[in-house]
């Protein structure tokens, strides 16, 4: 029996499954399981075209779950794989679908003579974290990735997908030699240093202030450490006194989207990075409230700022007052209004996974501020 072709031992009561190659005339079955498995956005950009796709079947011939996976061309950098979706039926509750799924892409990446494997994780996706996790999985920081690829990065971000998705880590197998957690310190000051650095694009492709270009910066490094530095105060302040540890996880994964629409649009996409739990082991469903009611504090701070500053006028020639009141209002939009992917609020998300009222009064908060600036 080949690794393309596994057929479990269940345990007693439990359905056989076996994972095997797609068969022609299952692509129908395969995207209704897809369908019931995502959201409405992974749904609609769900695709099998020119990748292999393996399905686990029980005896019965009834497809319930997949794996749609993909290996680049051998090169220099040597082969590697990639997952691109795993999935199983959330109408049949059998245990174990996702490690016979995960084990049969390993086996097929080995057969055809990969080096190394890789996967696109949402940080909020714990389950897929754990399963990968088990694989021997862990995800990489943009430093690692650079130490493993060097100058070759952009061209393992194509293959992989990587760079438009913010809220996604690289996942990546082997792990990286110095798998440590980065110091939370450490993290929001890349959070900071990359939204500074969009903002500064945004002022020099569309400049609003007459002010010298210094001081632009220096009002822009400001703002950005009094918006997210305020925002994540509240959040921590909120987790702590729900007894909830957070870590913080950098949009690394957003940067070439943030850079489109700086570059191409004078908009900013703020990268604001998600402080959700880092620990192994952690389930999503089970701290939707707690992180509802965590973000919601965030997404509080961010509203009062940006009334604040679409509301008052400062009568001062050396502060960048245009720039500070474009980058609230776009903070306000993107983290309290847009609750669905790509472009998705972390506080928006968060809040509408908790609460759907909630949420629509942060809308209402969010919107407010570009409509008084317009």
């Amino acid at each position: 029996m080949s690794a393309r072709d596994t057929v479990s031992t269940p345990p007693s009561g439990v359905p056989e499954i076996s994972v095997r190659p797609r068969c022609d005339g299952e692509q129908r079955q395969v995207r209704a399981v897809a369908g019931r498995a995502f959201d409405a956005f992974d749904r609609l950009l769900f695709s099998t075209r020119g990748r292999e796709t393996l399905v686990a079947v029980q005896s019965d011939g009834r497809v319930v779950g997949g794996v749609v996976l993909h290996a680049t061309a051998p090169g220099t950098l040597g082969r590697l794989g990639v997952v691109h979706y795993i999935f199983a039926d959330p109408d049949v509750r059998i245990p174990g679908i996702g490690t016979r799924l995960r084990d049969a892409a390993d086996a097929r990446f080995e057969e055809l003579g990969c080096t190394e494997t890789a996967a696109r994780i949402d940080v909020t996706n714990s389950a897929s974290q754990a399963l990968h996790r088990a694989g021997g999985y862990r995800p990489a920081t943009v430093g690692q990735q650079l130490r493993r690829w060097g100058w070759r990065l952009p061209l393992r971000w194509w293959q992989t997908g990587t760079g438009f998705d913010p809220g996604m880590q690289l996942w990546l197998r082997p792990a990286p030699d110095d798998d440590q957690r980065r110091p939370l310190w450490r993290a929001l000051t890349v959070t900071a240093v990359l939204n500074l650095a969009l903002l500064t694009i945004v002022a020099l492709r569309a400049p609003r202030a007459d002010a010298d270009v210094w001081i632009v910066a220096g009002t822009l490094g400001a703002s950005v450490a009094l918006l997210l530095g305020a925002r994540e105060v509240a959040i921590r302040a909120t987790a702590r006194h729900q007894g909830l540890r957070l870590g913080h996880v950098p949009w690394t994964g957003g940067i070439a989207l943030g850079l489109v629409l700086a570059a191409a649009l004078g908009v900013w996409f703020p990268l604001t990075g998600s402080s959700t739990p880092q620990r192994a082991g952690w389930r999503h469903d089970r701290e939707i409230p707690a992180l509802g009611r965590v973000h919601l504090a965030g997404a509080l701070v961010v509203a009062t700022l940006a009334w604040t500053v679409v509301l008052v006028e400062p009568s001062v020639t050396w502060l960048a007052w245009g720039e500070v009141r474009r980058a609230v209002v776009m903070l306000a939009l993107f983290d309290l209004v847009l609750g669905f992917s790509p472009l998705i609020g972390t506080a928006a998300r968060h809040v509408r996974a908790w609460s759907g009222t909630a949420w629509g009064a942060l809308v209402l908060l969010g919107l407010g501020p570009l409509m008084v600036a317009l």
